[in-house]
């Protein structure tokens, strides 16, 4: 619609313009600041000048009225104009305002919870936002991906074993357990806990040996939740990479990084040198005990991305990972390819309330409100809404 109303006034005004939406919805539909780059030509107040201007749309097919205020020109379109958009819409339904296939593939990462729980309130503003991005990028003819990066290394796996060994203790096995300052709580472990036992027999929570197939166990059943949770919402993946099945490449990244000094070593670590991208300060990549960090991870991860050769990459993060963005585009410089083929959308947290009060969620304390809970009292279609309008 803007495009078939800026090539009309176009048409009138017989130049190019630039066609805005006022921020005063009362003043007209769209606006256009024209008269201001025409004062200089014309030698006269911008203000007389949107007067002339608004003057040769009079009688116009498309306009209920054409106003000059503060030197701009606004439009408010008729009634019989909106209408007949309406019914082309209601005719032409699925193709109505499609685009045409366009020759640019675009990568799309959004959600990328950690595989501990099942997705709280809190994700749904990323879940919406991206899949409506998606869908909207699809429509307008691009070859859009959508992928979930599964964060299934480092502590978190290790605390979901200790945690889901807990719940089978106490709820299913009733021994006597004595819970450490960090671990999960939900019913959905003891659920997955009677799941392992159905599956391997109870013996294997009090086998040490068996802390990481227990890990290994719990992360997979929490994404099938995952995946259930999503598809009730009407969000469904085209992928999902592991980040534990990328660190077999860690090696083989950070020699690259090192060839070009891009890491240093120093106090028994290694550093990424991303402040000559800007950052506050480099990053260790590498700890003490030689294990990656989680930004090690991320640099693996969007070197996978890059070679899979994309036109463009699109990630949606909370907007706690704003401190996130210099340094893993840092990486990406060093490692050879082009960081402005990446955009980072920051999807700001959800803030709840209960009884006036700021609310706080802690998966580890049990005090999440789950998505899954919000989409069955109203429904994903008013859940969406609600997050689209925000």
């Amino acid at each position: 619609m803007q495009s078939t109303v800026k090539n009309y006034i176009e048409k009138i005004l017989e130049r190019e313009i630039v066609l805005e939406k006022p921020k005063d919805i009362t003043l007209g539909h769209f606006a256009t600041p024209v008269a201001f780059s025409l004062a200089k030509e014309l030698r006269q107040n911008p203000m007389k000048i949107a007067e002339d201007l608004s003057k040769k749309f009079e009688n116009s097919d498309i306009f209920e009225k054409v106003t000059a205020v503060k030197g701009f020109v606004n439009f408010q379109l008729s009634n019989e104009f909106l209408t007949s958009k309406i019914d082309e819409a209601l005719v032409l339904q699925e193709e109505f305002a499609k685009g045409e296939s366009k020759n640019e593939k675009i990568l799309l990462e959004f959600v990328s919870a950690n595989p501990t729980g099942p997705l709280h309130i809190g994700h749904a503003r990323g879940a919406i936002f991206g899949d409506a991005l998606l869908k909207v990028g699809r429509y307008l003819g691009y070859d859009v991906t959508s992928e979930y990066y599964v964060n299934d290394a480092g502590a978190q796996m290790q605390l979901l074993a200790t945690s889901l060994n807990l719940a089978a203790k106490e709820y299913l096995l009733k021994e006597d357990v004595e819970y450490p300052e960090q671990f999960y709580r939900g019913e959905y472990l003891v659920d997955i806990a009677q799941k392992c036992i159905d599956t391997y027999g109870k013996d294997i929570f009090n086998d040490k040996s068996k802390e990481e197939e227990l890990a290994l166990f719990a992360k997979d059943e929490v994404l099938d939740i995952i995946k259930k949770d999503m598809a009730d919402l009407g969000v469904c993946f085209d992928s999902y990479v592991s980040e534990k099945s990328l660190y077999k490449e860690w090696d083989t990244t950070k020699a690259v990084l090192e060839a070009n000094g891009s890491i240093y070593h120093q106090d028994n670590k290694d550093f990424i040198r991303s402040t000559l991208h800007g950052d506050d300060s480099d990053r260790v990549v590498v700890r003490e005990n030689g294990i990656p960090t989680y930004l090690a991870g991320d640099i693996i991860y969007h070197k996978d991305k890059y070679d899979r050769k994309f036109d463009k990459y699109i990630n949606i993060w909370g907007a706690d990972h704003h401190g996130y963005i210099k340094r893993v585009k840092a990486a990406i410089e060093f490692l050879g390819n082009d960081s402005s083929k990446l955009e980072i959308l920051l999807s700001q947290m959800v803030a709840l309330l209960q009884g006036g009060q700021p609310y706080k969620m802690s998966k580890r304390a049990g005090t999440v409100i789950l998505m899954s809970d919000i989409v069955v009292e109203i429904g994903a279609d008013s859940l969406r809404f609600v997050f689209l309008t925000k």
